[in-house]
């Protein structure tokens, strides 16, 4: 049997049990979270490729 359970809290209280989670988590997991976070925000937001481009400008002084 499966028990449904109410939690009511604050903001506040809220934030403080996210931050003790995330802190409890080691570098390489937060990481990762992030990552994923930025790549569904990508798709979301710009519909572009996730990822970085390396872009290169090459430009040529002319003298006068």
């Amino acid at each position: 049997m499966i028990k449904k359970i109410i939690k009511t809290t604050t903001h506040a209280q809220q934030a403080e049990e996210d931050r003790a989670f995330w802190l409890s988590q080691t570098p390489e997991i937060r990481l990762d979270a992030v990552e994923l976070l930025r790549i569904e925000g990508g798709k979301f937001l710009y519909e572009y490729p996730a990822g970085f481009q390396r872009t290169i400008s090459v430009t040529r002084k002319t003298s006068s």
